[in-house]
């Protein structure tokens, strides 16, 4: 039998091929969707190695987290989507191969218990926890980044990571050590892998190979030349989404709506290109992401888990950066004229049919896709009021040439009646030829 991280055998009588799994739990704001990108742009070369890369698309994924964390927003899935846990499940249990990857960074918002629960639907495999985790000092504007992307409107000066049940983008997510005590209550600590993020971009696959490290990944040829989306917005642009959001309406709402329009198209596509100017901290946010630091890098160090990096990639450092009540009304104003103009552009590539390329549905995708919604309800609208006026027309011309023949009926019975016999012919040939060209 081979190492149980290796490849594919039967284990202890079971015909199960997979034996492990590498369940990728976040944090966000940890080089997720870089990692992700990479793992969904090479299925097919994993799979030829024998790794799976579980989940079709990644909404599948998100709907999975949603029910795993008994999400209100579950719930409001379509009944089909309810349970796309039990689809990733039954992806790994069909899968023939000896390993699975699964990830997506907001199970790390999981309970303690949500956590056990969900470990306890994967105790037939192997199952190592793997957490990517970053500077704590650059999780705070990120975090902040994050919720005003949904519609926030509170000042960074004024914001702190908050650590509720339901906090997705707080120390609840981004604290490695807060995260690995809930995840790793029943797994032994070499099964918990803290993979750090290293500082700067000297080597801009160090992060992937960190990580396929801690997945036990075969080394096998992969593209790692991914574009690394820029999904962090300068300080500039921060403070106008934030200036923004307070003049939001229906249909505006909702989180499905805001992911859209907010997110996704207003921050990702228009926002993050235009500027990348870091954000500041103020003292008492330095201090507090500092400590947080500090006692993450003891607590993982002290618990025996498998680290994959340098824990001082951790540690809070003071970058330099503004905090938005030191950004002037001028700099605003440019920041948001440039993004008319490319909202502008935008609303003109969405007109046209190009089609983007293959993959996750793009901002002009979804553009495209919202413009016939909203336009939907105006030209049903106008098409039966089109179809009405043309039944009306049909109606009229009908009773028009009902009204053509009762006249010209009435016309030969006259003629039959008061014409005298002799002259009948001669008199009906002359009102066949007003007809014709009267009627």
């Amino acid at each position: 039998m081979e190492d149980d991280r290796g490849v594919a055998g039967s284990q202890d009588g079971d015909d199960r091929v997979t034996r492990s799994v590498y369940f990728h739990i976040g944090a966000p704001k940890s080089g997720t969707t870089y990692l992700q990108s990479i793992l969904d742009g090479n299925r097919e070369r994993l799979a030829d190695a024998g790794v799976l890369v579980v989940g079709e698309q990644h909404v599948d994924r998100v709907q999975a987290g949603l029910q795993v964390r008994e999400d209100p927003r579950w719930q409001q899935l379509p009944e089909h989507r309810r349970d796309m846990w039990g689809v990733l499940l039954r992806q790994i249990e069909a899968w023939n191969g000896p390993a699975a990857v699964l990830s997506y960074e907001l199970f790390s918002a999981a309970t303690a218990d949500q956590a056990a629960r969900a470990l306890a639907d994967l105790a037939a495999y192997d199952v190592h926890v793997v957490i990517t985790a970053r500077d704590l000092s650059r999780a705070v504007p990120s975090a902040w980044q994050e919720r005003l992307k949904f519609g926030a409107t509170d000042p960074l000066e004024e914001w702190r990571p908050p650590t509720g049940r339901r906090s997705e983008w707080g120390w609840r997510t981004t604290d490695p050590a807060e995260v690995a005590r809930r995840w790793g209550r029943t797994l032994p600590a070499d099964h918990l892998h803290v993979v750090t993020v290293p500082r700067g971009r000297a080597d801009e696959t160090l992060l992937w190979r960190r990580f396929a490290e801690a997945c036990s990944l075969p080394e096998v040829a992969l593209d790692l030349d991914t574009t690394r989306a820029n999904e962090s917005l300068g300080a500039v642009e921060a403070e106008l989404l934030r200036r923004a959001n307070a003049h939001l309406r229906p249909p505006l709402e909702g989180s499905r709506e805001r992911a859209v329009w907010l997110r996704d198209l207003l921050a990702h596509r228009v926002l993050a290109p235009l500027g990348s100017e870091r954000l500041g901290l103020t003292d008492a946010q330095f201090e507090e992401a500092a400590a947080r630091a500090e006692a993450a890098i003891e607590e993982i160090g002290s618990r025996g888990y498998a680290v994959h990096g340098d824990l001082e990639d951790l540690r809070a450092t003071r970058s330099q950066g503004r905090l938005p009540s030191q950004i002037g009304d001028g700099e605003l104003l440019e920041s948001a004229l440039q993004a008319m103009v490319e909202l502008l552009v935008l609303v003109r590539e969405a007109t046209h049919a190009d089609p983007e390329p293959a993959g996750r549905p793009g901002p002009k995708q979804a553009l495209q896709r919202a413009a016939q919604r909203l336009a939907g309800p105006y030209v049903r609208r106008r098409d039966q009021e089109l179809r009405d006026r043309i039944s009306f027309l049909e109606a009229e011309v009908a009773r028009s040439r009902e009204l053509h023949q009762r006249v010209a009926v009435l016309d030969d019975l006259v003629t039959e009646l008061l014409m005298p016999a002799p002259d009948g012919a001669l008199a009906r040939a002359a009102l066949r030829r007003y007809r014709e060209r009267g009627l």
